[in-house]
């Protein structure tokens, strides 16, 4: 593995804060959002009662989020790329939602890039396609074509996006946070994202920052020897903070096997390297690509992997990082490497696993371990990533083959008593608002992502399986 030097430091990106809306504006989408959800559940619930029509619950869920946008849209996006955490029909369902959303007016978009060009479109572009070539939650992406005739794409961000996403987390935040308190599991994990989904919107808002990004990452992978992984080149003079541009990339996502077949392309290599790029990178230089589902990862025609939008990243503190390297230092066999993983689990959740659970420390190191080990040690076929999000009991039965354990509805009652108790204690501590636990919930979300790569295409290989690689990776 290539490397020289120490790894330059990671910028600080510049956050627009979102903005504060104002009570009427919180009331009209609210208003909105009902009057959506109601509109598309609507029929479904008519078409279960009168056993007619093949409506699916999940049709619905997606068609309003796509027609609520922005936020909602970032939802249907983490359904669509978590097939091992949800049935794969409904996975499948949502992925419209990476790249299908409504495009953005052509006189917006126009307006945007000639502001940020500070002169006429057709000054820099010979030909600018009015239709997106994909369309998320917070951009668009058209293809266009610069005067000497290099093909570009332009990534323009969606007017009053930030406005329109504060709203929405100023609605759900309070709802999940509600739900958590009352012992719903599940509801932690999404006030986790909506947490962490505020900071990250901020800094998507400014996209100067991904081109910062881009710049810094390829220098991280000619360092690391990651040759077979393309990001983008940027033109940098056609930038501004609502518009990137950059390189057309031809190819499609990386888990579509037909064309990896019609491509004469065999993706293993191209999973390993990137699982390589995101050890190292983060070993190395504490940041990696937060936001690698399939529609940011496309295959090429000449067999290499283009790794596309950076707007979300991962900036480890040292005390995630250091979480991050004792959990590749177990996987080659440092046993002692599991006494500084649970400390740095007791510093980064205490409020909920010592306090809430009344956990002691040998208990936290024996159930960090009874989540990790398995999904970073086994044969990717035979794990899920999803027990990372589950509770212990759903975590042992998915990857350690132990029945959970049968209970009467008063011990049922007071198992979910106990979990509200430690998830109110945990909010009341400022639990999901530490940047450790944001950084720790958007790796398991990489996690998530990887094994999916891997069942397709390695799947008799566990994650962070390769010894010599890790030991090179841990003296970068």
């Amino acid at each position: 593995m290539k490397h020289a030097g120490a790894a330059p430091t990671f910028f600080e990106p510049t956050a627009i804060e979102l903005p504060r809306p104002g009570r009427l504006v919180v009331a009209q989408r609210a208003a909105r959002s009902a009057g959506a959800l109601a509109g598309h559940l609507a029929p479904y619930a008519a078409g279960r009662l009168l056993r007619r029509g093949d409506r699916t619950l999940a049709r619905a869920l997606r068609r309003a989020c796509e027609d609520l946008g922005a936020t909602y849209v970032k939802f249907g996006q983490a359904v669509a790329s978590s097939p091992a955490v949800l049935p794969a029909a409904i996975a499948e369902e949502f992925r419209s939602c990476l790249d299908q959303g409504p495009p953005v007016p052509w006189s917006e978009v126009r307006r945007a890039v000639e502001v940020g060009l500070g002169r006429p479109l057709e000054s820099a572009f010979s030909e600018f396609e009015r239709r997106p070539v994909a369309a998320a939650s917070i951009a668009v992406v058209h293809r266009a074509r610069l005067k000497d005739g290099s093909q570009v794409a332009v990534k323009v961000l969606r007017p009053g996006i930030g406005a329109v996403v504060a709203a929405d987390l100023d609605l759900i935040e309070p709802f999940f946070r509600l739900l958590a308190r009352q012992g719903i599991g599940e509801a932690g994990n999404a006030v986790a994202y909506v947490v962490g989904l505020r900071r990250q919107i901020a800094e998507e808002l400014d996209l100067r920052n991904e081109v910062r990004t881009m710049a810094h990452f390829r220098g991280l992978f000619e360092r690391f020897g990651l040759t077979r992984l393309v990001i983008p080149h940027v033109h940098e003079e056609l930038c501004s903070e609502r518009v990137l541009v950059m390189e057309y990339i031809e190819g499609g996502p990386i888990d579509d096997a037909v064309l990896a077949n019609e491509y004469g392309i065999d993706p293993a290599p191209l999973v390993r390297e990137l699982l390589r790029a995101w050890v190292v990178t983060a070993l190395g230089a504490g940041v990696f690509h937060a936001d690698i589902h399939a529609g940011n990862l496309f295959l090429m025609p000449d067999g290499r992997l283009a790794m596309l939008d950076w707007g979300i990243v991962a900036r480890l503190d040292p005390a995630t990082k250091g979480l991050f390297r004792a959990l590749v230092e177990t996987c080659v066999g440092r046993e002692e490497a599991w006494d500084v993983v649970a400390d740095h689990m007791i510093q980064s959740q205490g409020a909920f696993l010592q306090e809430g659970f009344g956990a002691s420390r040998a208990e936290v190191k024996e159930l960090t371990r009874m989540y990790m080990e398995p999904v970073l040690t086994k044969p990717l076929k035979e794990v899920s990533m999803a027990a990372i999000f589950m509770s212990p009991e759903q975590a042992r039965a998915v990857n350690h083959g132990e029945p959970p354990p049968k209970r009467n509805l008063r011990e049922k009652w007071q198992v979910n008593r106990t979990l509200a108790k430690a998830l109110r204690k945990a909010m009341a501590a400022g639990h999901f608002e530490q940047e450790m636990q944001r950084q720790t919930f958007l790796a398991g979300k990489q996690l998530i992502y990887l094994e999916r790569y891997g069942r397709m295409y390695t799947p008799d290989e566990a994650l962070l399986g390769d010894r010599e690689f890790l030991l090179a990776a841990l003296e970068v």
